[in-house]
């Protein structure tokens, strides 16, 4: 294969000119290049192995959605170029074993200690919600450092017990160390959600939790479900952090725990 790559400066213009060469290539994602041009913009995006590659024809193989994230943020990129590429070479375009965000931050040294329940802490905290698809890896590093105390607290003591150690759990137990003094008393909330084992009314809060946990159906997967989830667990907490009595988990509509400002510190 005699293809030589160069390293060029792409300017918007220069991306929407090889845009308008694209003619036999996916359909594009907008999310996926919104994504990548809010990395540009807020000087997150950084350099891309993957070549902006063309066929000989002059056909665009390779590199649509960063194209267009450039033409969107208005920001210029540097990116290796190849050219003339026989059309077979598509073939295995983009088909090697993707990474996710542990292993991008473990092999490039980013972030050694991250686990995918501390990524998911810390995006419940932040977000309460799970509409998140559309967040890149620089974002969610982002997120993961703002929040990154709170969220190492509840995946550590919340106990992986299935149905139970879910996101919206983690993140309810995150919004509550934020708030909550008493950490001792937060992480006996984990224990008896997690055991099943309570001393009495004052801790009802948290199996009355446990049993709506394990007895809801698949639906629960839903965006609409989980936040649902989430809201009912931040209110459980409060019950049990009151020592209220509280057996039968029903339907909320505020935070208990409102995150009021990033990167609280108050919770040790």
């Amino acid at each position: 294969m005699n293809v030589q790559p160069v390293v060029e400066k792409v300017t918007p213009q220069k991306a929407e000119a090889w845009l308008n060469q694209n003619k036999t290539n996916r359909k594009l994602r907008e999310g996926v290049a919104e994504k990548y041009a809010d990395d540009m913009t807020n000087s997150r995006w950084t350099q891309c192995t993957a070549p902006i590659a063309f066929y000989k024809d002059g056909d665009l193989a390779d590199g649509q959605h960063r194209l267009f994230a450039v033409s969107l943020s208005g920001v210029p990129q540097t990116f290796i170029v190849l050219r003339d590429l026989d059309r077979k070479d598509g073939l295995n375009i983009d088909t090697g074993l993707s990474r996710d965000l542990v292993d991008a931050g473990r092999i490039s040294g980013t972030d050694t200690d991250l686990s995918r329940a501390l990524i998911s802490a810390a995006r419940a905290i932040a977000e309460g919600d799970a509409q998140r698809s559309a967040t890149s890896n620089a974002a969610k590093l982002a997120i993961v450092e703002e929040h990154r105390a709170a969220a190492q607290w509840a995946a550590t003591n919340v106990r992986r017990v299935r149905y139970l150690s879910n996101a919206s759990v983690l993140g309810a137990v995150g919004r509550a160390w934020y708030v909550e003094t008493d950490h001792a008393k937060l992480k006996r909330f984990c224990d008896v959600l997690g055991d099943g084992f309570s001393a009495g009314d004052s801790e009802s809060a948290a199996i009355a939790l446990r049993n709506y946990l394990i007895a809801r159906t698949s639906s629960a997967s839903t965006a609409a479900c989980w936040r649902d989830t989430f809201l009912k667990a931040m209110n459980a907490i409060a019950y049990f952090m009151a020592g209220k009595k509280l057996t039968v988990i029903k339907g909320v509509t505020d935070e208990a725990y409102p995150l009021k400002g990033k990167g609280r510190k108050r919770g040790r």
